[in-house]
C-alpha cells in the first residue's frame, strides 16, 4: 500500500469519526437531502396533527393548513406536484429529534424561531412562515377596542403554560390591575368564557380562532388587534445543508414575492401581467432563475400554479375563506402594514 493511500484512509477514518462525534444524520456526508427526496420520491413535512389553521389532520386521514400547503409548494418546486409529499406527526419537543435523525426533511407544527433551536439544538430556520402570538379574545358586547381599556378585566388562562407569566408581565408593563383565573386544561378555560366566568381568554392566535369560530355567534367575539406575546414560527432544517436551507427558504420568498407582484394562479395566464419586467424576472422568462438552486428553469411558475401565492393559501386556510376567519395583521404584506416581505428575485 503506497503512503499516500495510507494517509487518505486515515483522513476518511478521521472524518467518519467525527461526524459520528458531531451527530451527522446518516448520509449527509454522502447526498444532500435535495438528492435524497428526489430519490424517493417525495417530501417528508413533519407537523402537528392538531393545530387548525396550520396543520391538522381529519377523521378521513386529510390533512389542511398553511404549513400543508407549504410543503406542497417546495413539493412543487422539486417535483412540479404539490401531491408528492408526506406528513409526519411530530409530538412538542421530538421535532428536532426527528429532523437530526433525517426522519423529516423540513420541520414545522408551529415551531417558534428561537435562539435556542439554532444555537443549542443545531436547526436552522427557513423564515417565518406564520407571526402567531398569544391573542385575547373579549365579547363584542363590552365595547372594547384596545387592551387600554381592560384594566380590572378577568382572564381565562390555562394553569401551568408560558401564557400565565406572559399575560402578567404583559398588563404589569401597562400598570394595569388584571384578574387571572387559571384553569387545568384548555377546554375548561374555553368554557368558563363562554359562560362568562371572565372578560378574557388567551391563547395564540389559530386556537383562539379556531375556538371562536364554534361558538354559537362567531361575529359577537373579537379578537384584540394588541398581542400579548409576538411568536414567528416557519419551516426549520437541519444545519449543515446549505443548498437546501436556500431552497426551502427561497420557496416561502416565492410565495411572498408573488404576492407582491399580484400574480395569483389565475392570473398566471394574463398576458398583460406577465409581460410586466418584474414578473418575467421572477418566472424566470428572461434567463434560468438561480440555476444552482438545482431547480427547472420555471420552479417558480410551479410554485404558483400548484399552490398560489401566500395571500391565497393564507386566505383559505386561516383567513376569510376559511372558518377561522382569522385577520391578516402582522402576516399581512409589508406594504399593508404587514411585516411579510420577500428580497429581491434577481
Amino acid at each position: 500500500m503506497s503512503a499516500w493511500r495510507r494517509v487518505w484512509q486515515q483522513v476518511a477514518v478521521f472524518v467518519t469519526a467525527i461526524g459520528f462525534v458531531w451527530g451527522w444524520p446518516a448520509g449527509v456526508a454522502d447526498a444532500g437531502v435535495l438528492q435524497t427526496v428526489r430519490e424517493r420520491g417525495h417530501l417528508v413535512c413533519g407537523v402537528s396533527e392538531r393545530m387548525p389553521g396550520l396543520s391538522a389532520v381529519d377523521k378521513s386521514g386529510r390533512w389542511s393548513g398553511l404549513e400543508i400547503e407549504f410543503c406542497g409548494a417546495v413539493a412543487a418546486a422539486v417535483f412540479g406536484e404539490r401531491d408528492k409529499v408526506k406528513f409526519r406527526a411530530v409530538a412538542a419537543g421530538d421535532g428536532p429529534r426527528a429532523l437530526d435523525a433525517g426522519d423529516v426533511d423540513i420541520l414545522l407544527g408551529g415551531t417558534v424561531w428561537t435562539l435556542s433551536r439554532e444555537a443549542d439544538l443545531g436547526l436552522r430556520s427557513a423564515g417565518v412562515l406564520f407571526h402567531d402570538g398569544q391573542g385575547l379574545l373579549v365579547p363584542r358586547s363590552f365595547g372594547v377596542s384596545s387592551v387600554l381599556e381592560l384594566s380590572g378585566a378577568s382572564i381565562c388562562v390555562q394553569k401551568g403554560t408560558a401564557a400565565v407569566a406572559a399575560v402578567t408581565s404583559f398588563f404589569d408593563a401597562r400598570k394595569m390591575r388584571i384578574q387571572s383565573a387559571l384553569f387545568e386544561s384548555w377546554g375548561d378555560a374555553v368554557k368558563a368564557y363562554v359562560e362568562g366566568t371572565c372578560t378574557l381568554l388567551t391563547g395564540d392566535l389559530p386556537s383562539l380562532a379556531d375556538e371562536r369560530s364554534r361558538m354559537a355567534s362567531p361575529a359577537d367575539h373579537l379578537l384584540m388587534a394588541e398581542l400579548v406575546t409576538h411568536e414567528p414560527t416557519g419551516p426549520f432544517v437541519r444545519q449543515g445543508d446549505d443548498p437546501w436551507l436556500t431552497l426551502v427558504q427561497w420557496t416561502l420568498f416565492a410565495l411572498i414575492e408573488a404576492e407582491q407582484i399580484e400574480l395569483t394562479r389565475a392570473s398566471l395566464s394574463n398576458g398583460d401581467l406577465t409581460r410586466q419586467a418584474r414578473v418575467q424576472r421572477f418566472l424566470g422568462k428572461d434567463a434560468t432563475l438561480a440555476p444552482n438552486l438545482g431547480l427547472a428553469a420555471n420552479w417558480t411558475e410551479r410554485i404558483v400554479s400548484e399552490v398560489g401565492n401566500y395571500g391565497e393559501i393564507y386566505n383559505r386556510t386561516l383567513g376569510e375563506g376559511s372558518r377561522l376567519k382569522l385577520q391578516r395583521g402582522a402576516n399581512g404584506l409589508w406594504t399593508n402594514g404587514g411585516l411579510m416581505a420577500a428580497p429581491q428575485f434577481r
